[in-house]
């Protein structure tokens, strides 16, 4: 008894460290662990501070450029005095410098538009990120619950499976005192052989499902082979078709679709893509000042001596000041090109703005008709799994009794097993559904708020 008991002791302890290795996770904990770790997400991410950065670019290029430049040399043999522009046969050394700045005073508010063009671009991107998070928040509910309904097909089967074992050695008992014929045995195990069958490939389709989530939020092998998830065990509740109003649903929720509001921005830049082509049609003006100054090894005093560096800087200065004009006559028609393509990239953008709330719409109202479905569905497949286990309790009665042959009872039991995965569906499929509607409700159900309009 003490060998038995010190035994049961070292299992515990080596089994204990096993089961606290496997972390349980449930579906905001999936999909926060995806939207920290997922490689696209990081992408957009990176796109929103690129983006930034051109938004805070086209600021500053309303501001004047500042450049200063220098230079030094020594001329050797026949060369022109930059001081006084002869042509000298003696070696000299001179250095100059240079301070300018321009700004454009006018380009056909170019600039403007541009600083418009890039907020909107901004925004896109900004609104493509979070129309990203919610992708890829559904696609892990997807690849989440696809998990949960292998699961229970796997136990389901194993159920199927003890209830043919049983079967098979009920059968043999009953072989030998002359109740049952062998054909009858080999039925219950050509049936328990195709149950094992259907169960391997049941645990294998689970592992390409775990693969599948494990993958959307960036999972290393040594965590997904102790990933553990939590079951959704909430009943589908009964509802009436009015409670799912979707034209209703749909102008509430279009008023701050990420996926529309992307679309939106996009037509709203397009827009400032066309002003900024029409800019060119106008003249611009320039404004720009300078000053130079220089140092010449040939610049000399009176006396013949070299005039020295600082007092050269002094008298060598020279300023300017000046503005430009440029007015656009001829360019070959690329401007007026440039202008029909922006156009014709605007009513894409509109056609696509269009195309998105169309599809919204269509899939709101889809999602609202299926989990009405959906909940009309688990409640009369509850129901029929009921009756199903019933007539097998009473199938199983009859065969005992000899009343009714193998293959009738085989077909029962059948049903039964059809029944549960029939209802384990639909209770899954209503989970995502009802997820979905709370979506389109405003609510983020991984975050537990609503979304601001």
């Amino acid at each position: 008894m003490y060998r038995r008991l010190i035994v049961a002791i070292l299992i515990s302890i080596v089994s204990a460290p096993a089961l606290e290795a496997q972390e349980r996770w449930d579906l905001n904990q999936c999909i926060h662990h995806a939207l920290e770790n997922n490689l696209t997400h990081h992408l957009n991410v990176l796109g929103e501070k690129a983006a930034r950065i051109d938004a805070t670019q086209s600021k500053l290029n309303l501001l004047p450029s500042v450049s200063a430049s220098s230079s030094a040399g020594i001329s050797y043999g026949r060369s022109v005095d930059p001081n006084t522009n002869d042509v000298t046969n003696t070696d000299f050394f001179n250095n100059s410098g240079s301070l300018g700045s321009s700004i454009g005073l006018f380009q056909g508010f170019i600039r403007l538009n541009r600083i418009a063009y890039s907020k909107f671009r901004l925004q896109a991107t900004q609104w493509k990120k979070i129309n990203y998070q919610d992708d890829l928040a559904f696609d892990v509910l997807t690849a989440y619950f696809n998990v949960l309904y292998y699961q229970g097909l796997v136990e389901i089967t194993r159920e199927q499976l003890k209830l043919s074992e049983g079967n098979v050695k009920k059968t043999e008992a009953q072989i030998e005192t002359g109740l049952k014929a062998r054909t009858d045995l080999a039925e219950m195990q050509a049936t328990y052989e195709k149950e094992m069958l259907i169960l391997i490939q049941t645990e294998n389709t689970l592992e390409e499902v775990k693969l599948q989530l494990g993958q959307l939020m960036n999972l290393t092998a040594d965590q997904l082979s102790s990933f553990i998830i939590e079951n959704e065990g909430e009943e589908p509740a009964a509802m009436l078709r009015s409670s799912l109003a979707a034209d209703s649903l749909f102008n509430s929720f279009v008023q701050f679709s990420p996926y529309v509001k992307m679309a939106q921005a996009e037509l709203n830049a397009a827009s400032k893509n066309v002003a900024m082509a029409r800019g060119q049609y106008f003249p611009s003006v320039n404004l720009g000042a300078e000053v130079n100054t220089g140092y010449y090894e040939t610049n000399k005093d009176d006396n013949g001596k070299t005039i020295p560096f600082r007092d050269q800087i002094d008298n060598n200065i020279s300023e300017y000041v000046g503005a430009s004009l440029s007015i656009p006559i001829f360019g070959r028609n690329e401007v007026r090109n440039e202008v029909r393509k922006a156009k014709l990239a605007r009513e894409q953008a509109e056609t696509q703005l269009e195309q998105y709330r169309q599809a919204v719409y269509y899939e709101l109202v889809n999602n609202s008709r299926e989990l009405y479905a959906l909940s009309r569905e688990y409640g009369q497949t509850k129901k029929q799994l009921e009756a199903n286990e019933l007539a097998y309790k009473v199938a199983q009665r009859k065969y005992d009794e000899g009343l009714i042959d193998v293959i009738e009872l085989l077909t029962v039991k059948n049903r039964v097993g059809e029944s549960k995965g029939q209802l384990l569906n639909a209770r899954l499929q209503w989970h995502i559904k009802s997820r979905v509607i709370d979506f389109y409700k405003g609510i983020r159900f991984w975050e537990g708020e609503k979304v601001a309009g």
